[in-house]
């Protein structure tokens, strides 16, 4: 692509393509708000650009695989779409490491490879989503730009393995633009292809410390504080004498001499990565849609939660995606299939218009695993909304750093794996559900608040608090709080609050003042709020409020927190008290161990619903709940690592919010429900291996994968599942 093209399309985005750097940074609060200024409707945000298109594309359900022409002979390409028709693979999705094959040298491009494999997959009914290739850089272009390729801690990477592109280097991002225009081009109009991911799992690795993501920092850092008194006023630059006088001096403390990366420098290097991030791929979703025609945009996250505001993603892509690698079902206990739940709900909340399928999903079981477990897991993604799956992968490579990685669905003999009964069953099964439930829509009354702020102050993963990481404590709410049996959406602080009774706040210790009225609102209304330990401690920019906690939620919540045992700081504790600390609820036998801490609660208006055991806080209360207006609050000053503790929570707290099951089942059976404008459609999800011969319901329903109907009572084998449909008003 020449100069003039690659600043139109960087003018899309503010970026100022000029000799030798990108200004990467036109507004005060940088990259993300340039998706509000960019020309993104609605109508464009929509797939496909006429209602024939819209149809085709979203009428069915993607049951798909991972598919690298490159790897194998033209010759064979004719046997593996065969197979993949007779097994009942209805899409595909190829070329996300493909640039050097597209683009052997610079500004040469070779496509013919590629349109031979998609029409190979199109004469066998199998529909073709390309990706951008650009998750890894082909070696010509690290040797005439050695930039493209960021650093870590280490220092700057040199050529080897994948990714570690570096978002704000020039050379990287024309090239970007240059590969995916040519592949615009090239099949833009194609008919037999629906769809395109933007690069490959965005924001991992979780770092970039090069030359140019360090200008781009301090770039990004003055848009977004105007002025190094404002900036030294957020960081508290006087503390350390961490005082700067131009904007030149701030550096990433990759090797400090001690203390590092202090709270508000981290937090704002998370932001200004995931902004850069987003700018990468909002550059290549201006480009494709310029160019396309009756096909989608999206990306596959590697995990909803990783490093990248996947809610601010919506405002460029047509569809959400993540990669589905948990584990095989009986092999830990059923809680762990939640992992799938959490990641469906939250691309299904951040997907433009609940649209939304896993890019990546497990297709090999191993040999302890119940083959069963395979539809169970697709059947989850159906269930939560999904629009689809794509196995990981069709053939393992001969070679490489994955030739041993056992996610594949054709062996090295040949044949299809054990599991070929089971995936020829789920696509038949999922060939006549999907359009079925093509318009049918999540409907949740209950809200699980997720916050990215939040997780870049405190923690994700392998970043931060490794003891207490956001990310994980939100999980455990989740994961408790499906004992309800009712759906949950995971939403921002922007979402409208009204269509919930019950919302679920873990660790909301930054808060700003408008969504603590916005809660306050909700209360006051008849909502019902769970709140626990340190919240409403911080403001957005990490600084400390002069408060105790809950602070703002103070008066709502009826407590004080006093002061704490922090169990990470006081790690020397005598193992008898440690033995002896625990949580019980009113009127229960059962004790819960804490896991990190225990605040100490004055009441102000608040019951206590469960108290501490053990040592001088025995009795003190550890859960407290009070009424306010015509709501709850719900304080818990305490966490545990046990998905019973959680459970026990939830219902405590169902019972306040007058909250149901969906329909009643045993423990470890998922229940969540679809609808559309006629029919509720609702799934039984058995998580474990544990058969049940009669669950009652609470209405006469059809089974639609037997087809049987009038039913009042079914039965759930180990790891079998129920799609059931009552017409509304029935």
């Amino acid at each position: 692509m020449d100069r003039r093209t690659f600043n139109r399309h960087a003018s899309l985005l503010g970026l100022a393509a000029s000799a030798g750097k990108v200004d990467l940074l036109t507004t005060r609060y940088g990259i993300t708000a340039l998706a509000r200024t960019a020309a993104l409707t609605p109508q464009t945000l929509l797939a496909g650009k006429t209602e024939e298109g819209r149809h085709r594309l979203w009428n069915h359900y993607f049951f798909g695989t991972a598919y690298y022409p490159e790897w194998w002979e033209p010759s064979e390409w004719e046997t593996d779409f065969r197979q993949m028709q007779e097994l009942g693979i209805n899409t595909v999705r190829m070329g996300e490491f493909a640039w050097a094959i597209f683009e052997p040298s610079q500004d040469k491009f070779e496509f013919a490879w590629m349109d031979r494999a998609i029409d190979v997959a199109n004469r066998h009914g199998v529909d073709v989503i390309l990706a951008t290739p650009t998750a890894s850089v082909p070696p010509w272009l690290y040797q005439l730009y050695p930039d493209v390729l960021g650093g870590n801690e280490k220092g700057l990477y040199t050529y080897g393995g994948r990714k570690g592109y570096c978002t704000n280097s020039q050379n990287y991002l024309e090239a970007s633009a240059r590969i995916t225009t040519a592949l615009a081009r090239q099949y833009g109009g194609h008919p037999g292809v629906i769809g395109w991911q933007l690069d490959n799992e965005p924001g991992y690795p979780f770092q970039c410390f090069d030359p140019n993501s360090e200008r781009a920092f301090q770039s990004w850092l003055k848009n977004r504080y105007g002025t190094l008194d404002e900036l030294n006023r957020v960081w508290n630059g006087a503390f350390w004498s961490n005082m700067y006088s131009d904007w030149s001096q701030i550096h990433f403390p990759t090797n400090s001499a001690e203390g590092g990366w202090q709270p508000a420098i981290s937090l704002d290097y998370r932001r200004f990565f995931s902004d850069s991030f987003l700018n990468h791929l909002r550059r290549q979703a201006e480009i494709l849609r310029g160019e396309i025609k009756d096909q989608f945009i999206y990306t596959n996250w590697p995990n909803a939660t990783w490093s990248v505001d996947v809610f601010a993603g919506a405002e460029f892509l047509n569809a959400t995606a993540w990669d589905n690698y948990c584990s095989a079902p009986g092999l830990s206990d059923f809680q762990h299939q939640y992992i799938s739940g959490f990641q469906n709900d939250f691309c299904r909340c951040a997907g433009p218009g609940q649209r939304f399928f896993c890019a990546e999903q497990i297709a090999y079981l191993p040999a302890d695993a119940l083959l069963e477990g395979l539809r169970l897991q697709a059947y989850i993604n159906l269930a939560h909304g999904g629009h689809g799956h794509l196995y990981f992968e069709w053939r393992r490579p001969l070679a490489g750093n994955e030739q041993f990685r056992p996610s594949l669905i054709k062996r090295f003999d040949g044949s299809i794996n054990p599991a070929k009964p089971v995936l020829e069953r789920t696509s038949k099964e999922f060939s006549r559900l999907g359009p079925r439930l093509a318009g049918a829509l999540t409907r949740a009354d209950i809200a699980l608040l997720y916050d990215f702020t939040n997780e870049w102050a405190q923690g994700f993963w392998s970043i931060g608090d490794k003891h207490r990481p956001y990310d994980a404590e939100v999980s455990r709410y989740y994961h408790g709080f499906k004992v309800l049996q009712r759906n949950i959406d995971i939403v921002p602080f922007s979402r409208d609050f009204s269509p919930y009774r019950l919302i679920v706040a873990a660790n909301l210790r930054l808060i700003d003042d408008a969504t603590v009225a916005r809660l306050r609102t909700f209360v006051a209304g008849g909502g019902i709020l769970v709140l626990n330990y340190r919240a409403g401690t911080q403001n957005m920019d990490g600084s400390m409020r002069r408060v105790l906690p809950p602070g703002p939620f103070a008066e709502m919540a009826g407590v004080i927190a006093e002061s704490n045992l922090d169990l990470v700081e006081n790690s020397g504790l005598k193992e008898a008290l440690k033995a002896e600390l625990g949580i019980r609820f009113s009127g229960g036998g059962t004790t819960y161990r804490p896991r990190t801490i225990l605040e100490s609660l004055s009441l102000h208006g608040a019951e206590s619903i469960a108290t501490f055991c053990g040592g001088r806080m025995a009795g003190q209360p550890a859960i407290t709940r009070r009424h306010f207006g015509e709501g709850w609050v719900f304080y818990v000053a305490t966490d545990s690592a046990e998905d019973a503790f959680h459970e026990a929570l939830a219902r405590v707290v169902a019972t306040s919010a007058n909250l149901t099951p969906l329909i009643p089942a045993p423990l470890g059976v998922e229940v969540v429900s679809r609808e559309d404008s006629g029919t509720i459609y609702y799934f039984l999800l058995n998580l474990t291996e544990t058969g049940h011969r009669s669950i009652a319901l609470p209405r006469s329903m059809e089974d639609l994968i037997s087809g049987r109907q009038g039913l009042t009572e079914v039965t759930l084998g180990p790891l079998d599942v129920k799609v059931l449909a009552v017409t509304r008003g029935a």
